[in-house]
């Protein structure tokens, strides 16, 4: 299998158009051929993991059957195509994922596949189920990460992401390398205070923790391809 996330950004005029298709998406969502997992998700502002929307940028989160099925969604459907009528921006990238554990929606959607030859940046991809009680206590704990996070040279890109506006939320960072990756979640203090944390106060009743190796990465986020620099251009 393979994992893929796009981030689409819309101009304000399209605000009410794009708000729309989070619901009216779904049914072609659901016909897409080898579409084995999907997630339509609202971002945070900036790199941000803080929770504070931005209505502007959509995400759709995936599992893949195969390589060929990605392929077919990019170049023939529909929700693709008005993706590129309507958005300043799209971007895209494929992932395979190495290491994954716990479940999102009461199952690991994305099992790990052998890596990729060869050193490469890497991706992580968080998502958990709040506990009503443990929101706060969350929360509180973001601001701090997000500081070390723009303190971060290995740090390629990030955001924060939900499924709803309260209780289900998740993050992705991209990173230089597996190095860079393991640096920032167990050599920053905010980072691992969090961790023993989320464990000693039960914070989540379902999380998911996946860390993939990106293959290609098409489009723009904030103006560039985050990995240009780091990946071959796809044949």
């Amino acid at each position: 299998m393979i994992a893929s996330i796009s981030l689409i950004t819309y101009p304000r005029d399209e605000l009410r158009w794009a708000f729309g298709r989070m619901g009216l998406d779904r049914p072609d969502l659901a016909k897409t051929p080898g579409l084995d997992f999907k997630r339509m998700v609202g971002t945070a502002k900036g790199r941000s993991f803080a929770w504070k929307p931005d209505l502007l940028r959509w995400g759709l989160v995936a599992g893949w059957a195969s390589e060929a099925h990605l392929d077919a969604f990019l170049a023939e459907s529909p929700i693709v195509q008005r993706w590129r009528e309507h958005a300043a921006e799209v971007w895209t990238m494929r992932m395979v994922p190495v290491k994954s554990a716990g479940a999102w929606g009461g199952s690991n959607p994305f099992p790990a596949q052998p890596a990729p030859a060869g050193e490469g940046p890497y991706a992580v991809i968080t998502r958990a189920t709040l506990r009503l009680s443990k929101v706060r206590s969350f929360y509180a704990a973001v601001p701090a990460i997000d500081l070390d996070l723009e303190r971060d040279d290995g740090l390629v890109a990030s955001v924060g992401f939900g499924e709803s506006p309260l209780g289900r939320q998740g993050t992705l960072s991209v990173w230089a390398s597996e190095q860079a990756m393991k640096d920032f979640a167990y050599g920053t203090d905010a980072h691992r205070d969090a961790i023993r944390r989320r464990t000693r106060e039960h914070w989540y009743s379902e999380e998911l923790f996946a860390r993939f190796r990106p293959t290609a990465s098409e489009g723009t986020w904030a103006g560039r391809d985050p990995l240009a620099a780091l990946l071959a251009p796809r044949p």
